[in-house]
């Protein structure tokens, strides 16, 4: 099952979202992943099952209530409740604005918003196995009419390689499993009551070439202080229809890609027919063009025989649409 496997890299602008992109993701309890790492692993997580969904979006932030306050945002993460994260994407790799958050405390939902003076760098890119990142961050908020800072570091591990089983499948994606733990320390008044929260945040996230989000992460968080005890640890995983897996000629993708896997020849299906030729590229992790065509109808076929098995991306024009296609030999 490993034979030809090979460590991937994590790249701009493959790893980086795109506004727009709309993801189902599963939850399930938390399992813990043994915290050894290496190279050529399979992890096999086909038995998870999940409790419960949810839709992931990356949002443009200029169309978001809160996103005059993040300027500098490219794009911001929601999942249909109150908590959104602002990100830009930078030399360095993927750094957290701010955000969005709701915490509980002495029986009462606090939302605000807060800000990084010193931003947090989420995801470091490019980034390989065994690779590294460490980052200082300060922020600050307003809760309950008081103003609070916050000020902590993440450090982030490029811990694994190998193939990974997706929760009720048998085929395996090629990954890179990266690790993180945030720590902060936030001072603030809460009904009159001073308090200092310390917050903690462990992510063991698997990432495909391409990926704009992890297929598949375990996330275990808490908040605590003498008046404050908020924690939550959980599973969730891409669905299957997210990953390429599978023959999608009917999605609900802009652009689609049949078949998918493909072995020899694709079929590009635009979203409608060219005003003038269109080039449509495939592209690879490092970002090159490996093959290429230019649409002047509709539907156009790209020869993908000599191209290595591996995770692609189909692009149209300079900024048109993209979508993901696995080519399996």
């Amino acid at each position: 099952m490993l034979a030809g496997a090979q460590p991937i890299t994590l790249v701009a602008p493959g790893n980086v979202p795109d506004t727009g992109g709309t993801f189902l993701v599963h939850r399930g309890d938390y399992v813990a992943i043994p915290p050894s790492g290496g190279g050529d692993q399979l992890f096999l997580f086909g038995a998870m099952t999940g409790s419960s969904t949810m839709t992931y979006r990356w949002e443009n932030p200029a169309l978001l209530p809160n996103g005059a306050q993040f300027p500098n945002a490219d794009f911001a993460l929601t999942n249909g409740g109150p908590d959104t994260v602002f990100y830009s994407e930078e030399a360095a790799g993927l750094e957290r604005l701010g955000d969005t958050q709701t915490i509980s405390a002495l029986g009462t939902d606090y939302h605000f918003t807060s800000s990084y003076s010193n931003t947090v760098l989420e995801l470091g890119l490019p980034l390989a196995y065994q690779g590294t990142w460490t980052d200082l961050f300060q922020g600050s908020f307003t809760v309950d009419g008081t103003s609070a800072t916050r000020n902590g570091g993440i450090n982030g591990n490029a811990i694994a390689w190998g193939r990974l089983q997706m929760p009720g499948g048998n085929d395996t994606l090629e990954v890179l499993r990266v690790t993180t733990r945030l720590t902060e320390s936030i001072p603030l008044t809460i009904s009159g009551f001073p308090i200092t929260v310390s917050h903690v945040r462990n992510v063991d996230a698997f990432y495909t070439l391409w990926g704009k989000f992890p297929v598949y992460r375990t996330v275990s968080d808490s908040l605590t202080s003498q008046f404050l005890n908020q924690a939550y640890a959980y599973t969730e995983w891409l669905d299957a229809t997210e990953l390429g897996l599978a023959d999608h000629a009917a999605g609900t993708a802009a652009l689609q890609v049949f078949p998918n896997p493909a072995t020899d020849r694709v079929s590009v299906v635009l979203p409608a027919a060219p005003a003038r030729p269109e080039p449509v590229r495939v592209v690879d992790a490092r970002g090159a063009t490996v093959a290429r065509t230019l649409a002047t109808a509709r539907t156009v076929e790209l020869d993908v025989a000599n191209l290595p098995a591996g995770l692609y991306q189909v692009m149209v024009g300079t900024n048109g649409p993209a979508t993901r296609l696995l080519v399996s030999h």
